[in-house]
């Protein structure tokens, strides 16, 4: 038997158990490598884990005020002070009666001497660059600056909604200028669909 130990002896090489002793430490500090990483890549999660999770909760506490705020009970709702509003808003949209009321009040002014001249432009209604429907019209008045403001002020107090388009001013003579106004009064698109 000693004849066969001696020959195993001879057959491995010293180094032998030098390899095998050097595998065992590094498989031992891979390991070692191994859990450093994941104890840290746990107490990343440990530590953020919270922050996320309130980032959440405030996320759907948000997301949960909007869908109640979409479900507003509107039944306690007072609707005679809403009709009021949508029955004013509408005389400044007048139907074929506003029209002719405003006809009416501005010969009324031409009568009292604050409008020399008013014309429609045309008998139907144009839709504007704001998509509203509208009649254009002119109106010429004369008189000195002061006259011609206090007419001016008195046109701008009747109800309804007005834009002016073009303003041309000339001097007839020292204390004398004619001012027309171009404008557009606006009207209901019932009216505008029937014209």
């Amino acid at each position: 038997m000693e004849t066969k130990t001696s020959q195993m002896k001879t057959v491995m090489p010293e180094g032998t158990k030098k390899i095998k002793g050097t595998t065992k430490i590094k498989s031992w500090v891979m390991l070692i490598i191994l859990d450093i990483i994941l104890f840290s890549i746990s107490l990343y999660f440990i530590v953020n884990l919270p922050k996320k999770a309130e980032e959440l909760n405030k996320v759907r506490s948000d997301e949960q005020k909007v869908v109640e705020s979409k479900k507003i009970d509107v039944t306690g709702l007072e609707h005679i002070p809403t009709k009021e509003s949508v029955d004013k808003l509408s005389t400044y949209f007048p139907e074929e009666a506003g029209i002719i009321n405003f006809i009416e009040r501005l010969e009324r002014l031409r009568e009292e001497g604050y409008i020399k001249n008013f014309s429609l432009v045309g008998q139907n209604a144009v839709q504007d660059k704001t998509s509203f429907y509208g009649l254009p019209f002119i109106i010429e008045f004369e008189g000195s600056w002061e006259n011609v403001e206090v007419s001016l002020q008195e046109f701008q107090k009747l109800p309804y909604l007005v834009r002016a388009i073009n303003v041309e001013v000339k001097t007839l003579d020292e204390n004398r200028i004619s001012f027309k106004y171009g404008g557009f009064l606006y009207v209901s698109e019932k009216l505008a669909k029937t014209r």
